[in-house]
């Protein structure tokens, strides 16, 4: 069915001056509206330009709108009681006729074309000439719109274009914009309009009076359609925006979860230890017993080995609350970056069950922060030695290329690291093994990361040709002062 959008009521057969020779032989309409005074003025139109020339006129509507509408034909000097009796005017209620049409929630064919198929009989033996017109108002599709039975609602008026085949009729339908507000009812709209013959836009448009204004008013609209559907984009990727920002925060407080379980196993570890030493130093303080040298020496190394450790999870606790607040600082001196590693993995000779071998020069002269890169060395050389087999070797490689840049290699034989954890082991709280594996807070490769690149390096892994993982350090040329003096 063809549609024309138009200014006011389409079918001239039942205005006020219409000539009766010109009636059409069926339309369906659509009116939309705000207020209901602009509803009811058109169908006093409607209805009264019907009664006026002897058609009849069928209202199923609401009760509201029915007497507003027979208090608006008497005010045109209509006699409805009249009518009523010569079955000119048939008036019923939309919801009690909606209830009889319908069969679990859906507009019911058989009962529609017994029900409405009838009354359009009823109405044409009541109308007179040999051409009987009838003007039918129908408010069900409204009433089963704000019940939001959108799809009940087009298909109610498919039925009606379907009996409009077999009974002459014309039928105005009517629902209140407010209906269409959310951005999402274009397509419902556009399934309403293509169910008629006839729109008739909001009082908003109707009440304007010359051409040019009526084609501002559509260029307004046609703005505000395309600010509209811009805005919905934007909306859109704010949408996804937030919805990829809420994922990231699920996974961070999965992550924070972990880190505190871990954490809380970690810290316990150094201190049930210092407890352990300290209460047996302390009980035999109070006993006045003598320790034997080799006992004592354990506990104290026992003592300081967990203390360290203790020191260093603090730290790096401390360390990423820096890095998390943009505070984490460097400041770079002149420092042998050969005599810095051999210090690290000096502090490492107490566990015996591994072997650390440095290959290198004798000096690198680097402008670094000592401190800082001392933590860079001492988690790798850490990390290495967790995941190595007792009795594997850790190789620390460090050299000055041609360039003047400096790498810093340091190379297990333990488990690997899968490929694809490459990249997410350098992320906070990361923990690259299985719970057979599970050792750290995994903070210090993350912690390493941020202290390379703040000296303006990188930091990756590579895959050794042999069982393990190699972790790689490289600083630019600037950080070198001066060419190392190699081993002969």
């Amino acid at each position: 069915m063809s549609t024309n959008i138009s200014s006011g009521y389409p079918d001239a057969s039942f205005a006020p001056l219409a000539n009766g020779n010109d009636r059409a032989t069926h339309a369906h309409s659509v009116q939309f509206y705000d207020d209901d005074s602009f509803l009811l003025n058109e169908l006093s139109l409607f209805m009264g330009g019907a009664l006026t020339m002897g058609d009849v006129g069928v209202v199923i509507a609401t009760r509201a709108h029915r007497e507003a509408l027979a208090q608006r034909l008497r005010a045109r000097n209509l006699d409805i009681g009249l009518a009523v009796k010569q079955g000119r005017y048939i008036v019923l209620d939309a919801a009690e006729t909606l209830s009889k049409l319908m069969r679990e929630g859906w507009p019911d064919a058989a009962r529609f074309a017994d029900l409405m198929g009838g009354l359009m009989a009823r109405a044409t033996t009541a109308a007179p000439g040999e051409r009987p017109r009838i003007a039918v108002f129908g408010e069900m599709v409204a009433l089963l719109w704000v019940e939001g039975k959108s799809e009940a609602a087009i298909r109610l008026e498919q039925l009606w274009n379907n009996l409009a085949r077999t009974h002459s009729f014309s039928l105005h339908c009517a629902y209140p914009m407010s209906l269409f507000r959310r951005t999402d009812a274009a397509e419902s709209l556009g399934a309403i309009c293509t169910a008629h013959s006839h729109v008739i836009p909001t009082e908003g448009y109707t009440s304007l009076v010359t051409k040019e204004d009526r084609l501002r008013e559509i260029t307004l609209l046609q703005q505000k359609a395309l600010a509209l559907e811009t805005e919905i984009e934007e909306r859109k990727r704010v949408e996804q925006a937030l919805h990829e920002r809420n994922q990231e925060l699920r996974e961070a407080v999965a992550a924070r979860d972990v880190f505190m379980s871990v954490a809380a196993h970690e810290l316990k570890t150094p201190i049930t230890s210092l407890h352990i030493f300290a209460q047996l130093l302390l009980r035999a303080a109070r006993s006045k017993r003598e320790i034997a040298p080799e006992r004592l020496e354990a506990a104290l190394d026992t003592i300081e080995l967990q203390t360290e450790k203790l020191s260093q999870l603090v730290t790096h606790l401390l360390d990423t609350a820096q890095i998390e607040s943009g505070k984490l600082r460097i400041e770079p001196m002149s420092t042998d970056l050969v005599a810095l590693t051999h210090a690290v993995a000096a502090r490492q000779h107490r566990d015996v069950n591994h072997t650390v071998v440095f290959e290198g020069p004798e000096r690198i002269e680097a402008l670094v922060d000592p401190v800082r890169f001392e933590q860079v060395i001492t988690n790798l050389l850490d990390n290495a030695i967790k995941f190595s087999p007792e009795g594997g070797v850790v190789t620390v490689n460090l050299e000055q290329g041609d360039d003047g840049g400096i790498r810093l290699a340091v190379t297990d034989q333990g488990v690997g690291i899968p490929p694809n954890q490459h990249e997410a082991v350098f992320g906070r709280f990361h923990q690259a093994h299985d719970e057979g594996h599970l050792s750290g807070m995994g903070l210090g490769l993350y912690i390493t990361r941020e202290i390379v690149e703040l000296h303006g390096g990188r930091v990756w892994i590579e895959d050794p040709k042999h069982a393990g993982s190699r972790f790689v350090v490289t600083l630019p040329s600037s950080a070198a002062l001066g060419q190392a003096r190699r081993s002969a």
